[in-house]
């Protein structure tokens, strides 16, 4: 396990899906700009994908703590423990 913070500006509204007969319930996901242009999804799970879906939106500036989720060399994303919404 890797951990990473990153800030970027959220660049689309979090999509929320639900998941059934698995152990994480619910899924909440983003994309977040970074200072150099690059884009990079950021997913949060149960309790505090509830949370982002309903307190994140797009063109806020957010930090997120969480750790890097790697499936393959062009499938990189964060998987999200903390986020703090800045503006």
């Amino acid at each position: 396990m890797n951990k990473c913070y990153i800030i970027g500006k959220v660049v689309n509204d979090p999509i929320f899906k639900f998941f059934f007969m698995e152990d994480n319930i619910s899924i909440c996901y983003f994309w977040i700009e970074l200072k150099n242009n690059s884009r990079i999804k950021v997913f949060a799970l149960n309790n505090l994908a509830d949370y982002v879906y309903q307190n994140v939106h797009s063109n806020q500036i957010v930090l997120v703590d969480g750790c890097l989720n790697c499936k393959g060399n062009k499938d990189i994303s964060i998987k999200m423990k903390e986020i703090e919404i800045i503006i």
